[in-house]
């Protein structure tokens, strides 16, 4: 997408009201979540959008209903902080936007691909989501919606529980509910449109603590036939067989058919599984600034998690971004994507680039002069040329760019060598012929000067 600053043209957040859209990081039914960049601080942060031009109704009623629900529920070290709102003009569209805390690690779901065989980071990271759920339902709301894509992954390896378009105050119901959320994670109470509330929360708590550890839904995906298993049947979701005894308890208090008899939040905190889990409150989990990126290659190698002052941790911040400032000017590790993005800053002296281009030119020559390669200097010089034509191309590419020209090379020589000695051949049988021809031509001349002498 084009790279343009965008101002607000209403607004009530706590960022710049200038700022830049990033990628896209996230698309879902009810708009597409971005990267974006304060022009005023550099701070980077994450905007859910809908455009107002061609939206459903039902869109942009979801992403009106969250922003109502983050600006009254109070601030909690595991939800997804709210940074504010707005609507901006980009080209010709509006976008409705909603500001909020930027985590690079992602979801659940997709940062622990294939499960996580870790007891006691599954333990840590329930404990988080349910002290989020406790707080949520102690301000009169039900999420709805509770599933490892909508717990998102922080800096200090804490959990945060997102997305919450799908909200509802609790409140008894008196006729048929409209369920909300996602099917396979839904109460049974909910599929029969009975009911609605914190209990139904719980239940998906369990689902998710399944899912969380397998990798998988606690259930099925077999269409009509998984609503009919979770809504009309007895069936549980099958408890997996690595998690401790302990641990399948904790699952049974959640995942009871009837919600009376599933446990609250305030006493799932008290369940063995959780009770001695250690966990503290989070603190700068969203970077600040680029600089401050979770995700680069800059990140401390040897980074201690471990709750100190504020002031320690002002320190620690100050150290990661002298550190990570240092890689940069001495390393061509960098890999920062430019699509969608516009330069916040600009810092870099020639001097520095001209010292990165000769560092990785050094590196990527000393690779190929030891290479075994009978054509290594040939590779060697291609390296060379392509890293200084191509400064910026990322440093896991030159020996794919390189290789490429070695193989023709040598294919090349090979060819050469069979020509030339086709050549050779063929100008010695040319010349073998040429000599037996002048010697039947003299012994042709001398016969027939004999039969002229014998005449």
């Amino acid at each position: 997408m084009e790279k343009q600053s965008i101002k607000n043209t209403s607004s009530s957040s706590s960022v710049s009201s200038s700022w830049v859209r990033g990628t896209c990081v996230g698309r879902g039914c009810f708009g597409a979540v971005s990267t974006a960049v304060s022009i005023a601080d550099g701070g980077v942060f994450a905007v859910k959008s809908v455009d107002l031009t061609t939206c459903l109704p039902i869109q942009s009623q979801s992403l009106e209903n969250e922003i109502s629900v983050l600006r009254s529920l109070k601030p909690h070290p595991y939800i997804v902080r709210f940074l504010g709102d707005g609507v901006s003009k980009e080209g010709t569209a509006s976008f409705r936007n909603l500001h909020l805390e930027y985590l690079p690690e992602g979801d659940v779901a997709n940062h622990s691909a294939g499960g996580i065989d870790d007891e006691t980071l599954l333990k840590h990271y329930t404990a988080c989501l349910v002290s989020a759920l406790r707080h949520v339902h102690s301000q009169g709301f039900v999420h709805c919606d509770v599933k490892a894509r909508n717990v998102l992954v922080s800096r200090s390896s804490v959990v945060k529980l997102a997305d919450f378009g799908s909200v509802i105050r609790f409140e008894k119901p008196t006729t048929l509910i409209t369920p909300r959320g996602s099917p396979l994670w839904m109460a049974p109470e909910v599929i029969i449109r009975e009911y609605q509330g914190p209990e139904s929360d719980v239940w998906s708590l369990g689902c998710t603590v399944i899912e969380m550890l397998t990798g998988k839904p606690a259930w099925e995906d077999l269409g009509m036939d998984s609503l009919s298993r979770i809504g009309f049947s007895d069936e549980l979701p099958f408890f997996p067989a690595t998690l401790s005894k302990i641990g399948r308890d904790f699952l049974d208090k959640c995942l009871k058919r009837d919600p009376n008899q599933r446990w609250s939040c305030d006493q799932l905190l008290q369940h063995p599984f959780l009770s001695q889990c250690q966990y503290s409150t989070p603190i700068e989990s969203s970077p600040r600034c680029v600089l401050d990126w979770v995700n680069s290659e800059f990140e401390l190698e040897d980074e201690e998690e471990e709750e100190v002052g504020r002031s320690g941790w002002v320190s620690e911040f100050e150290t990661a971004a002298m550190a990570r400032i240092c890689k940069l000017a001495t390393t061509g590790g960098a890999i920062w994507e430019s699509d969608g993005w516009v330069d916040v800053r600009s810092n870099a002296s020639e001097e520095e680039r001209a010292a990165t281009e000769y560092s990785e030119s050094t590196r990527v020559q000393s690779e190929y002069n030891t290479s075994s390669d009978p054509y290594g200097n040939v590779a060697g010089e291609s390296a060379r040329i392509d890293v200084f034509v191509f400064p910026h191309r990322p440093p896991g590419c030159q020996g794919s760019a390189a290789a490429l020209p070695c193989k023709l090379v040598t294919v090349l020589l090979i060819l050469m060598e069979i020509m030339i000695y086709s050549t050779c051949v063929s100008t010695e049988i040319i010349l073998n012929v040429c000599c037996s021809y002048q010697c039947h031509r003299g012994n042709n001349k001398k016969e027939l000067e004999m039969l002229s002498f014998k005449k």
